[in-house]
């Protein structure tokens, strides 16, 4: 009769920087929803549902960086502890995301002011160009923003994994 081989079980600091991916996953993914309902709508309401979307975006962007530096600092100290590469491989994709969300802060600025209706704030932020002008040449900030969100997944996915195979 063969042996049975135990898996190892999860160490607490392991669990906890998984569950910590899987939820800035999910803050990922409501973020993403969020942006892709209110931003075509956000110039064309009255100024207190802006105001409301401006808030949320605001707050879904925060949240969600904050969240994957949490998971990157806890999955750098599960992979301290039990030296697996998969906490390695997270924290790193972590610290990428909270890095490439990091880049669009002045997109993220320029829209929340601009829904809160602070137009000097808006000026400051945009400098010499127009608002339009200035949201129509963030490709880049927008992309490193979907870059961001999208690598979160990829670590919420293999957090996913680890969790339900131990």
């Amino acid at each position: 009769m063969p042996k049975q081989i135990k898996k190892k079980e999860l160490t607490g600091a392991e669990k906890l920087g998984c569950a910590f991916v899987i939820a800035a996953m999910g803050l990922g993914l409501v973020f993403t929803v969020a942006f892709i309902i209110f931003i075509p709508s956000i110039d064309s309401d009255s100024e207190s549902v802006q105001q409301v979307k401006s808030i949320a975006l605001g707050a879904g962007y925060v949240l969600f960086t904050l969240a994957a530096i949490a998971s990157g600092i806890l999955c750098l100290r599960a992979y301290r502890r039990s030296d697996q590469g998969g906490d390695m491989m997270r924290s790193f994709f972590s610290f990428l995301s909270a890095f490439m969300t990091l880049l669009c802060v002045r997109f993220m600025l320029a829209l929340f002011f601009s829904g809160l209706g602070e137009t000097e704030t808006v000026k400051k932020i945009v400098g010499d160009n127009t608002y339009s002008e200035f949201i129509k040449n963030q490709g880049a900030s927008f992309a490193c923003l979907v870059i961001g969100l999208s690598v979160m997944l990829i670590a919420g996915v293999t957090a996913i994994i680890k969790l339900a195979k131990r």
